[in-house]
């Protein structure tokens, strides 16, 4: 079973809740927006971004061929120093998109995550 506890490495965050967006990603951030209120930090319609009052965001995209997104991912944001190797040795690389400082892996049980590398 992995190992639960990831809370040591305190550079590691959870950056965002990410949602398919359909065809117009405007329309799911203001009925989202409706329900939990936040802060629209990016709209358009193939991406939209809202802020929670925690801090949190909830990022709507609508899949293209440069942009593959489903329902139900993560967005971990973290510094390229971290030692990432407990969570990395879980998951399988899908897509690595290094000049974004963005790469996709997916888990034993078919959940996204992608690692957004801060910029050091």
């Amino acid at each position: 079973m992995p190992e639960q506890n990831v809370s040591r490495n305190k550079t590691l965050n959870l950056y965002s809740i990410n949602l398919a967006g359909g065809e117009n990603c405007s329309e799911p951030l203001h009925f989202y927006q409706s329900i939990l209120g936040g802060k629209v930090l990016k709209e358009s319609f193939g991406h939209a971004e809202l802020e929670l009052q925690s801090g949190l965001r909830i990022v709507f995209s609508k899949e293209t061929e440069h942009c593959p997104v489903r329902g139900g991912t993560l967005t971990l944001h973290m510094s390229q120093n971290d030692p990432i190797d407990r969570i990395l040795s879980h998951c399988q690389l899908l897509q690595d998109v290094p000049t974004q400082g963005y790469s996709l892996y997916e888990d034993h049980w078919g959940n996204w995550i992608w690692l957004y590398f801060a910029k050091n």
